[in-house]
């Protein structure tokens, strides 16, 4: 609890210092939250056709899970510098916007 207290105050200070960083970074943590489950998923496959490609359980080793296992490990890698651009894009986009949206002056319209 105390340390939920410590970073609503922290989180605070730093959106008011440096707004468009602040949404940045929020954004930023959603995109990644967002990946927590298939990360965890796409780890296990991995993990499995690592195991029957390249051990004997099961009286492996199997050449069809090696290929698998090289396979994905080639999309993982692709798919994680894509994901990092788009990561990078979100991030840089909304603190584009923010600080844009925060450097409009207002007028009165008498």
């Amino acid at each position: 609890m105390i340390f939920q207290i410590l970073e609503i105050k922290n989180m605070a200070s730093e959106a008011k210092e440096n707004p468009g960083k602040f949404a940045s970074g929020q954004a930023g943590s959603m995109f990644l939250d967002l990946l927590v489950i298939p990360a965890l998923t796409v780890f296990a496959s991995l993990l499995f056709f690592f195991v029957f490609g390249f051990t004997n359980f099961l009286g492996g080793p199997y050449w069809f899970f090696k290929l698998l296992f090289f396979i994905t490990l080639a999309a993982v890698f692709l798919l994680f510098y894509l994901l990092r651009k788009i990561y990078l894009l979100i991030k840089s986009v909304t603190k584009n916007v923010v600080e844009s949206t925060i450097k409009v002056e207002s007028t009165i319209i008498e």
